[in-house]
């Protein structure tokens, strides 16, 4: 599966790009792209729940099962677009971390092992499974983090943006 890092990072790269390039900087503040980038772990959050069941429950019987689906991000997303009609700035930061689980499920299916979209409506799963959780995989995926991260970095000063980061 993705590392963490990855995870975090894409959510962040994407979500900076369309802070530059498709709204005006005002309206999405640097807060929201951190505050994606971090919500791309959020679906992660079912390995703490296996650490302190442990013993109750396998971790095959909980991780990438309750969390690991698109329900629950289109939901909080959905709700950003309500009460962003009544709170702005609250309504962001739902849609925001609807955008960072939707990607990190997403990549979970995308490169390794299967996720359950529409769980718990159905229990059917997903995943193309591109990289293979082998030994190579954890080194593809290692890479991935190091391209993304320099790739990013390189992106912020050559835009002149990297200032905005410290």
């Amino acid at each position: 599966m993705p590392n963490a890092v990855t995870h975090v990072l894409l959510a962040l790269i994407i979500l900076s790009f369309f802070r530059h390039h498709i709204v005006k900087k005002r309206e999405f503040p640097l807060y929201l792209v951190l505050i994606g980038g971090l919500a791309g772990l959020l679906p992660d959050i079912d390995i703490l729940i296996y650490w302190f069941t442990s013993g109750v429950f396998s971790l095959v019987e909980v991780h990438r099962l309750f969390t690991h689906n698109f329900v629950i991000p289109l939901v909080i997303f959905f709700i950003g677009l309500v009460v962003m009609r009544y709170k702005d700035k609250i309504g962001k930061i739902f849609m925001v971390v609807g955008f960072g689980w939707f990607l990190h499920v997403f990549l979970d299916g995308l490169l390794s092992g299967t996720v359950y979209p529409i769980y718990p409506l159905m229990s059917v799963g997903w995943g193309l499974n591109l990289l293979p959780g082998t030994i190579f995989g954890g080194t593809i995926f290692a890479g991935i983090d190091a391209i993304l991260l320099v790739g990013w970095l390189v992106y912020e000063y050559w835009q002149h943006n990297i200032k905005e980061y410290t």
